[in-house]
């Protein structure tokens, strides 16, 4: 997920541990290596890095998985290096396109309809999400540290209450720089579409027409929008599994179930394909 979540070493349990082997890595400035600079820190960048990875654990081809952010990453990274993927499992899936940025950050979203005086909150009355992230990006980057922590604080309440439906309640708890560094980097990628093109998946998705993928994604995610991934899942005749019911966050018996079961489904289509082969 992302941009700055890093890994969740807990995600091995959507898989069976005999069945898969799991390789799991923190994008670049999640927190593990310093300084906390994103001069060089771009998707294509982030691209380069998983390409980088797969090569140097010698392997031809990798199933790709990916949550949130994680999936935008998984798609870009598998049209640009197609040979080398043999399949995409992809839960709540993030696809970058200006709809996607105003359904986070304006009242054309559903969360804004649902919690809009957390919105009116967050928003300080911007009803541009280019020009709201503008904002967040100068508050989050002030030297005045106290004021820039403020500003991480109320970037990822949004975010935790779009994800779980309810606010953050454990920000004193955490390392002040943790949240800080993950609001900086969220902001650096969507004030820049990711570093993407509008519309650049779906114009592209018919390079992964011939890969088994699935997707996996709660009707009720406030942060991914399901209609985007309905129609892309339908543009590649990918399976869908829809959780009614279900938002954004995959902490739940019901996600972890879909997962599985599409990762052991995904087994069996590969296994047979070996087999033919």
């Amino acid at each position: 997920g992302g941009p700055g979540a890093g890994l969740c070493p807990e995600n091995c349990r959507f898989f069976d541990l005999e069945r898969f082997r799991v390789i799991m890595f923190s994008q670049r400035g999640c927190g593990h290596s310093t300084p906390h600079d994103s001069s060089t820190n771009t998707t294509s960048e982030l691209v380069a890095d998983l390409e980088y990875l797969r090569q140097q654990l010698g392997i031809e081809k990798w199933l790709v998985c990916g949550e949130s952010w994680g999936a935008t990453l998984a798609l870009v990274y598998a049209i640009h290096h197609q040979e080398h993927v043999a399949g995409l499992i992809l839960r709540a899936s993030f696809l970058a396109c200006n709809s996607d940025f105003e359904w986070l950050y304006t009242t054309k979203g559903a969360g804004a309809h649902f919690y809009p005086e957390c919105f009116n909150e967050f928003a300080h009355n911007y009803t541009d999400w280019h020009a709201l992230l503008d904002f967040y990006q100068h508050q989050l980057n002030s030297d005045d540290q106290i004021k820039a922590s403020k500003f991480a604080k109320l970037w990822c309440h949004w975010e935790q209450v779009l994800c779980h439906g309810e606010p953050l309640t454990n920000w004193s708890l955490q390392e002040p720089h943790v949240g800080l560094n993950q609001a900086k980097l969220m902001v650096h990628y969507f004030r820049h579409h990711c570093f993407i093109e509008e519309g650049f998946i779906a114009e592209n998705a018919h390079l992964l027409t011939h890969l088994p993928i699935w997707f996996i994604h709660g009707r009720a995610d406030l942060i991914c929008r399901y209609s985007a991934v309905q129609q892309l899942a339908e543009q590649l005749n990918a399976q869908l599994l829809i959780l009614d019911g279900i938002g954004h966050s995959s902490d739940n018996q019901v996600y972890l179930a879909a997962m599985r079961r599409a990762a052991d489904l995904m087994y069996i289509k590969l296994s047979r394909d070996q087999c033919k082969a």
